[in-house]
């Protein structure tokens, strides 16, 4: 006979926050095969508990290590290094995904704050005026 499960736990998926967030950032590495330190500049496409999706235009490989740094209205927010798990080599958009190695806890409360902050002001500048009755 089959058994059912009550429990919550049991059947609870890892979901993860994140947050759709145009931060800027600068994203710095060093490239194998020349030696040359890339420093590339954009905006996250969001930002998670320990991830971070940018909109890039120098996408660097997979598994390398990137110091990134984000800011908010040009002040810097945090810096840490992080790991290359992902690229989308779509020309019009090209995307990388990272993944914080150290400081997660510090990234949750600077980046996620930061995040949600940034969302608030977007919304009260573009749709506060449409949603008001």
């Amino acid at each position: 006979m089959s058994r059912l499960s009550y429990n919550t736990n049991e059947h609870r998926s890892p979901v993860h926050q994140r947050i759709m967030a145009n931060l800027q950032f600068q994203a710095i590495w060093i490239d194998k095969d020349s030696g040359d330190t890339i420093s590339v500049e954009g905006l996250t496409e969001n930002l998670g508990e320990n991830t971070a999706l940018l909109n890039i235009e120098i996408l660097p490989p997979v598994g390398s290590e990137v110091t990134l740094r984000i800011f908010d209205e040009e002040k810097t927010i945090i810096e840490v290094p992080t790991q290359v798990i992902r690229v989308e080599r779509d020309p019009s958009k090209p995307l990388a995904a990272l993944s914080v190695l150290e400081n997660v806890k510090k990234w949750k409360l600077n980046v996620l704050t930061a995040a949600q902050e940034w969302v608030t002001r977007h919304w009260r500048l573009n749709y506060e005026e449409e949603w008001v009755n």
